[in-house]
């Protein structure tokens, strides 16, 4: 492979990867902080595992019980 080649695909690879970074979806509600989503993602986490629920039904019962709090999961704002 040339290096003019690899060059292309490293700068490529690098705003690929940049652009990913600031386009994090994660959970928020309106006039809730950060830190709060962080403390109820974690809340509904525990809850979660307290309960035993298979791996493949986690992800689901989290996603409800943040919605049931307020929060959407999305691009932030």
């Amino acid at each position: 492979m040339s290096h003019k080649f690899i060059s292309v695909l490293a700068v490529a690879l690098l705003t690929v990867s940049a652009g990913c970074a600031f386009n994090r979806s994660s959970w928020s509600k309106d006039g809730v902080a950060p830190d709060g989503a962080t403390n109820a993602l974690s809340e509904c986490k525990y809850q979660v595992g307290l309960n035993k629920i298979a791996d493949d039904k986690q992800k689901d019962l989290i996603a409800d019980c943040m919605q049931s709090k307020g929060f959407r999961f999305g691009s932030p704002r």
